[in-house]
Parts: structure tokens; C-alpha cells; sequence
């Protein structure tokens, strides 16, 4: 497997290794935002840091962010980072997901996980959801 969910108090750590398939990188996703604890995650860490190549083109980061735009419906209060140095993803993932018509989660693109965890650290805390009655408005 390609890759390792870590779930962690506040959020989520997903580590890829080697070549990454559009499947697989999906598959991590529906992993992710199909777990309970997605619900009251505050962040997504993607860290394709030990990634040798990657099969993540237009299409896939296209259906990336329509599944980030119906996860956000279950979970607002959350932001997603991904680890990369290659210039190519940061660009990509910058126009599919940081600057694209269907933006639902605060996306950020970090050299390290530390630089991530640094980033997550800065930003100010999302309240968006009240639990009023067992309804989440």
C-alpha cells in the first residue's frame, strides 16, 4: 500500500511512499472522510514528502475537490495540507484545490511536515458548526 493513515488527536497524518495511483490516492480520501473521527478532525496532513512519482492529474484532483466539497457539508471546521517540494503537484494542487471554482476547504501547500504543522499552528481556530438540539447547523 502506498499509504498510511496516522490519526492523531486533532486530525489526520496520511504518509504516501513510492508511486501513488489516482486510485489509491482517492482511496485514501474515502478512507479519511468515510472515518468517524473525520467529523471533528481539524486537519488534513497529506504528506507526499517520500513520493517518487505519482499518477495525480487534472482529473483526479477535479474529483478530489468534489469530494472536499461534499465532506466540508459534514465537517467545515477543518483544513487540509499537502507536503511536497515537487513544483509541478504544488502547482497543480494549487489551481485545482487552492484557487479552483470548487474550493470547500482552507488548502495549503507546505516544503515539510513540520513547515505543515508550523502553517496549522498559525491559523485561528474554525467554530463554524453549533450542536443545537442534536442539529448541526
Amino acid at each position: 500500500m502506498a499509504y498510511e493513515l496516522i490519526w492523531e488527536p486533532d486530525g489526520v497524518l496520511a504518509r504516501f511512499s513510492g508511486v501513488v495511483t489516482a486510485r489509491q490516492f482517492i482511496q485514501s480520501v474515502e478512507e479519511t472522510q468515510g472515518d468517524p473521527r473525520f467529523d471533528e478532525a481539524h486537519y488534513v496532513i497529506n504528506d507526499f514528502s517520500e513520493v517518487s512519482d505519482h499518477e495525480l492529474s487534472e482529473q483526479t484532483l477535479t474529483q478530489l475537490a468534489a469530494m472536499n466539497y461534499g465532506a466540508h457539508a459534514s465537517n467545515p471546521n477543518c483544513r487540509v495540507v499537502y507536503v511536497t517540494t515537487d513544483e509541478a503537484l504544488t502547482q497543480s494542487l494549487k489551481d485545482a484545490l487552492v484557487r479552483g471554482d470548487m474550493t470547500s476547504y482552507q488548502t495549503e501547500v507546505q516544503p515539510t511536515v513540520s513547515d505543515a504543522r508550523d502553517w496549522l499552528d498559525g491559523q485561528p481556530k474554525l467554530h463554524i458548526l453549533s450542536n443545537v438540539m442534536g442539529f448541526r447547523i
